[in-house]
């Protein structure tokens, strides 16, 4: 079914509601919207920080240090 007849068809729906039950859907149709806005926002941002070097430090070989190294220091 294609997003024009499923319109059509949720409009035809509705307005056999009386007003209450309407504002019931269109509540329910905010709650779906933000998810899906949410959703998004969240893959966006994985994919984001995913290919950024913001973080490729934690990919590179850590530094041994050695006991002498810590002596030297003091």
């Amino acid at each position: 079914m294609t997003k024009k007849t499923l319109l059509k068809q949720a409009n035809e729906k509705l307005a056999k509601l009386p007003p209450e039950k309407i504002k019931e859907v269109m509540d329910f149709a905010e709650f779906l919207l933000a998810k899906t806005e949410s959703s998004v926002l969240n893959e966006a941002l994985l994919r984001m920080a995913a290919t950024s070097q913001a973080f490729s430090f934690v990919n590179e070989d850590e530094v041994e240090y050695t006991l002498a190294d810590v002596k030297k220091h003091k």
